[in-house]
């Protein structure tokens, strides 16, 4: 496994912490076979991954509020054991982790500044907790925003809670529920949601196989006014996957190519014309893109036979040896073949 970026919590999990490091390094002295990782996520400035066969979760990194889920609050700068759990899904936000297990229970530690992991009289949770979620509803998955957690459910609804005030000015149908000491709101669509992901104050759901509601803070064009249905050039494919920045989102069709909308001061839609986009624009690569990965500001994309980067580069996080920003998806060199990636705020990891 290899990563670069921002690494000043020990949040690449080579054994130090540095300011960045501008290529991709090869992480050694795992305590697990890397071979069996399930899958991998990344924060503000922690990671999280699962191991097959044995369900045991790891973590590295920033650990200010507890979202390593160790116990203490102390960084670490090596794979921890975290514990055998067995989850189906992880998800890591600014300061928070969290994850699902195979019976749709939510698990969540890390900050509670917002009240979004727990009760709004606990301050954060150092170890993974349960949320009991009303009336027995089961999640399918979860993700953060920068002051929110939002829950798609198996019943294809969504659930937020935290700080969201953008939430309340919305038209779309929501109501809110005390459960728990945490407050619910459950918002309603048209038809079931399938997907969802959430960015620092917006969230984009899916609707079906072909259509995107977007929600929240606008002011980059990251929430454009309406659905965004697919185009009669990219039918008859669908949305196989949502991703989400701070302040763009973006799609992968069925057919291996991805479309970006929303802010672009760094390049993140992976164009270098100036100025925010409220429409989808094609990422121009090539082969089909059978991952991507939004980080705060940047991107990571593979294919079957390459690996590019694009957006923000202050740390290094596009591993192209330089902290110039990157305008257009560049291909990084040595890393063919990668059978999973994952990017967070500063930072960008790739399974071979």
């Amino acid at each position: 496994m290899y990563c670069w970026g921002a690494n000043s919590h020990g949040q690449l999990a080579l054994g130090f912490r540095s300011e960045m490091c501008e290529t991709p390094q090869k992480v050694e002295s795992l305590p697990f076979d890397p071979s069996r990782i399930n899958s991998i996520c990344a924060g503000g400035g922690h990671t999280l991954l699962t191991v097959n066969a044995t369900g045991d979760l790891y973590s590295s990194g920033w650990n200010n509020r507890g979202q390593l889920g160790l116990g203490h609050m102390e960084d670490v700068c090596r794979f921890t054991l975290v514990g055998q759990f067995d989850f189906d899904s992880i998800a890591c936000g600014w300061d928070v982790s969290g994850a699902v297990s195979p019976e749709g229970e939510v698990y969540l530690w890390g900050s509670n500044v917002w009240h979004q992991v727990a009760d709004k009289e606990i301050k954060y949770l150092m170890v993974p907790t349960k949320l009991p979620l009303p009336r027995g509803t089961k999640a399918r998955k979860i993700c953060f925003g920068l002051r929110h957690t939002c829950v798609l459910t198996d019943q294809g609804k969504i659930m937020l809670f935290g700080k969201s005030k953008w939430l309340q000015q919305e038209k779309i149908t929501q109501s809110s529920v005390f459960f728990g000491g945490v407050e619910f709101y459950e918002m309603g669509f048209s038809e079931p949601v399938t997907d969802v992901a959430s960015g620092e104050n917006h969230l984009i759901a899916q609707l079906g196989q072909k259509q995107i509601v977007c929600l929240g803070d606008n002011k980059f064009g990251q929430s454009p006014e309406g659905i965004i249905y697919c185009s009669e050039e990219q039918q008859p494919n669908y949305i196989e996957q949502l991703e989400s920045g701070w302040s763009h989102s973006g799609y992968r069709m069925s057919d291996g190519r991805v479309y970006l909308w929303g802010r672009n001061n760094y390049g993140q839609l992976g164009v270098a014309v100036n100025g925010d986009h409220n429409s989808p624009k094609a990422l121009d690569v090539e082969g089909k893109v059978i991952k991507f990965c939004l980080g705060s500001q940047h991107g990571i994309a593979s294919t079957r036979e390459s690996l590019y980067t694009w957006g923000w580069n202050e740390h290094g996080n596009c591993g192209l040896g330089s902290v110039e920003n990157v305008t257009s998806p560049t291909r990084i060199e040595g890393l063919a073949n990668t059978r999973n990636i994952a990017a967070g705020a500063g930072f960008c990891w790739a399974l071979k």
